[in-house]
């Protein structure tokens, strides 16, 4: 677990392991072992490290393609061996509760009057939510100012206390401010409307091409037996079928199941790849 207790990397190592306990999907419980830093980098190093070991495995989230493009990381995708994809995590576009922007319509409208006046809170020039705010800038022609914080905490703290105009989140990190009345969906970037949110509009429904989400899934380190990929492939794909797995994991964080063998996991992960590295390159982060 490349990061430390109780981040969303965590939580689906966490879960993980329970589940597949639960269930009985493997002879031994798995371990989850928290080796947190340099966004990722000492964790995946370490796994990485391992090659042959079929015995170690990782989590996947964004920082697993990020941390090395932006050459923080001497391992990157290709010093692993890909085992399944498992659930997408998006993203929602908030303002506070008492914002006089009540559409995404109204927010568009504001930004183009008056660049730069809509502030958005994010964790950096090179986090998720800084990727998604181009992304959004790129396809309305709008500019947004965009305020960096240490962590989404910080940045929700922000929302709520209208420090910032706007801010993005995970379903799952936003739920009890939404349910709150503290803050306010306007759009998220999903193929489809969340199930637990049937207001709140695809950004596709009000004619802006965003989709962006974080794939999840796990790794395991360079030539591993194939038969003990098979195992692990197997048991995961399970796993994501399971009741236990779909209630207290997909349904109470708001995710949309994407098991994947890995086969085609192998794949999106070099898509994702060229997907950052192509938007850190129109950024001017890396060359």
């Amino acid at each position: 677990m490349p990061f430390g207790v109780g981040g969303g990397s965590d939580i689906l190592a966490r879960n993980i392991a329970k589940v597949i306990q639960e269930e009985k999907l493997l002879p031994q419980p798995l371990v989850v072992v928290n080796k947190p830093g340099g966004s990722g980098a000492v964790g995946y190093s370490y796994v990485a490290s391992k090659r042959g070991d079929p015995y170690v495995i990782a989590t996947v989230s964004s920082s697993f393609w990020t941390t090395p493009l932006l050459g923080q990381s001497p391992v990157n995708y290709q010093h692993f061996t890909p085992v399944a994809g498992l659930v997408y995590d998006t993203y929602l576009l908030l303002v506070n509760q008492n914002s006089a922007i009540k559409s995404l319509r109204d927010l568009v409208e504001v930004a183009k009057r008056s660049p730069k006046l809509v502030t958005v809170g994010g964790t950096g020039a090179t986090s998720d939510d800084a990727v998604v705010t181009y992304i959004f800038q790129k396809e309305t022609g709008i500019q947004l100012n965009l305020i960096p914080f240490r962590s989404g905490g910080e940045v929700m703290t922000a929302l709520l206390g209208r420090q910032v105009t706007i801010a993005w989140a995970n379903p799952g990190e936003a739920i009890g401010q939404i349910e709150g009345k503290l803050a306010r969906p306007l759009a998220v970037a999903a193929e489809k409307r969340l199930r637990q949110l049937p207001e709140v509009p695809t950004f596709k429904e009000l004619g802006i091409n965003l989709v962006f989400r974080q794939l999840r899934g796990v790794v395991m380190p360079l030539d591993v037996p194939r038969d003990a990929v098979k195992i692990m492939e197997t048991a995961l794909l399970k796993m994501a079928k399971s009741k236990s797995w779909q209630q207290n994991y997909v349904d109470r964080n708001m995710l949309v199941p994407a098991p994947m063998g890995s086969e085609e996991f192998g794949k999106a992960i070099v898509a994702i790849n060229e997907m950052y590295k192509k938007v850190f390159t129109e950024l001017g982060v890396i060359k």
